[in-house]
């Protein structure tokens, strides 16, 4: 097997029972399997490059662009089982997984409990239906936590995400401007003006092939993604929650390095934001500029430079394509929507209307992720889904609060803090309670607690340091902000029926 005067590697010595890893021996009948360090090595590495593949074609979706007959052998779903399988089997081996036992138990909580919204509301047998349903997006949470188990693992996951988002960006860009794709990438709808007229009237422009050309306002012609980034929407809210993950590329005084990978590809996204349409990502971006210019001015100061040009922006949006105006039809009937899930908290406080029953009450979605979750869950299953919220949120609070600032994991701590702001931000205009999105991001922000909480200095269990990272009051904190929501909704509500005369 080797030269005569070779010595023979350590992981192929030969013993009395065969050649062995580690040169150990081990007899057959032991029923003991002994894997090389090379070996292991090479399963990790595949698990993990498996996981990344996955999260890249989640958001990018080339299979439904270039080759939609291969969806009927469910691709996704064979990567994700291969994915998790490998996953397991390295998180059994290492005893290692990167969240806690309170983030488990209250996903698996909010998932049970749409089953019992359901159930409590006579339909019993649509409880494992709806628990089903919801399992992609509490699956992709226990992925994230099996694979992102280091710094440098978070970084990749993050990396991956947006060089997806990037690449489905540069192709809605090119979609909307050249028309190549553009059935797929581009969603047509008629301009709020021209609403209630006879289509047939359009120009025969207004229907060009390129959208980019289409001159004539008739038609709202906005960037979109594949798969459940179809909507322009939820496509630019997923463009908001990477931006700040851009920075982790970030260097001092690299001023080359930063405009070729921050600066100019957070230009393409901003610009897929625009071309999107979406009120609620314009809003997420402006949120994500306030903890920006935050740290410079302080809290009161950018407050109020906030408060100034949010009016200025108010006043502007009144003469353009899409306003921020309650009254604009539109906003008026998010808003009236909205109405429809305080009614129907008030119908059922405790258990709700049940999952997937808004739209048995109104003709709308609710275009709230908080007001979905409410109306159709109740008060149980509202706790249950701030709670999540509100933990991972404090969680990377006290992270931050706790790391040296120039930490590299306190650097990852604040940039997915932001962007679970910003993320945040667009879901109150967006029915996404449920998605995928949301949970693969908490999933990141609890891994990114996770590791922060092994960096070095925070590991002595007598530090003040380990109690305060590890101690997280989050139960008060979920009853103040479901109480805060929904009086803000109630406040919104109010507004819009005020300004109608009602």
């Amino acid at each position: 097997m080797f030269p005569r005067h070779t010595a023979v590697p350590r992981h192929f010595r030969l013993s009395r029972f065969g050649t062995t890893a580690g040169g150990t021996g081990v007899p057959p009948s032991s029923g003991r399997i002994r894997i090389g360090p090379f070996a292991r090595t090479v399963a990790r590495i595949m698990s993990f490059a498996v996981f990344l593949l996955y999260v890249f074609l989640s958001f990018f979706r080339p299979i439904e662009l270039f080759a939609p007959e291969m969806a009927e052998y469910r691709p996704m779903l064979v990567l994700w089982t291969l994915g998790f399988v490998l996953a397991a089997s390295r998180a059994i081996v290492r005893k290692e997984i990167a969240a806690r036992g309170i983030d488990f138990k209250l996903l698996f909580a909010f998932m049970v409990m749409l089953g019992v919204s359901l159930a409590l509301n006579g339909w019993a047998g649509g409880a494992f239906t709806a628990m089903n349903d919801f399992t992609t997006s509490s699956m992709l949470f226990v992925l994230v936590a099996l694979n992102v188990t280091s710094l440098r693992r978070l970084k990749l996951a993050c990396a991956a995400v947006v060089l997806s988002m990037l690449v489905a960006a540069l192709f809605g860009i090119q979609a909307y401007h050249t028309g190549q794709f553009a059935q797929q990438l581009v969603l047509r709808q008629t301009a709020p003006q021209h609403e209630d007229e006879d289509p047939s009237r359009a120009p025969p422009s207004a229907a060009s092939e390129i959208p980019a050309l289409d001159q004539t306002g008739w038609y709202l012609w906005r960037v979109r993604g594949q798969g459940f980034l179809n909507d322009p929407n939820d496509f630019s809210q997923v463009l908001v929650m990477c931006l700040p993950l851009l920075f982790v590329l970030w260097r001092q005084r690299a001023w080359l390095r930063n405009t070729l990978l921050i600066v100019a590809p957070g230009a393409v996204m901003m610009y897929a934001i625009v071309l999107s349409q979406s009120r609620g990502a314009l809003l997420g971006v402006a949120s994500l500029l306030f903890f920006i210019v935050r740290d410079w001015l302080g809290t009161t100061r950018t407050a109020i430079l906030g408060g100034l040009a949010g009016v200025a922006f108010l006043g502007a949006s009144a003469v353009g394509g899409r306003g921020f105006s309650s009254q604009e039809q539109s906003a008026g009937e998010r808003i009236e929507a909205w109405a429809v899930g305080l009614e129907l908290l008030k119908w059922r406080p405790i258990w709700g209307a049940g999952y997937g029953n808004f739209t048995d009450h109104h003709h709308l979605t609710a275009h709230n992720s908080f007001v979905l979750c409410f109306a159709e869950l109740g008060l149980v299953g509202y706790f249950l889904w701030i709670g999540m919220i509100v933990l991972t949120f404090k969680s990377l609070s006290a992270a931050v609060e706790t790391l040296p600032a120039r930490s590299p994991h306190r650097q990852m701590v604040v940039l997915l803090r932001n962007s679970l702001v910003g993320f945040l931000v667009c879901a109150w205009f967006l029915s996404r309670t449920y998605q995928p999105v949301l949970y693969f991001l908490l999933a990141l922000c609890v891994s990114a607690w996770w590791c922060a909480s092994r960096a070095p200095g925070m590991t002595d269990k007598e530090s003040p340091k380990y109690e305060k990272i590890h101690t997280i009051p989050w139960v008060r904190s979920t009853f103040i902000i479901m109480l805060l929501t929904i009086v803000a909704i109630r406040g919104f509500v109010f507004s819009h029926q005020l300004g109608r005369g009602g």
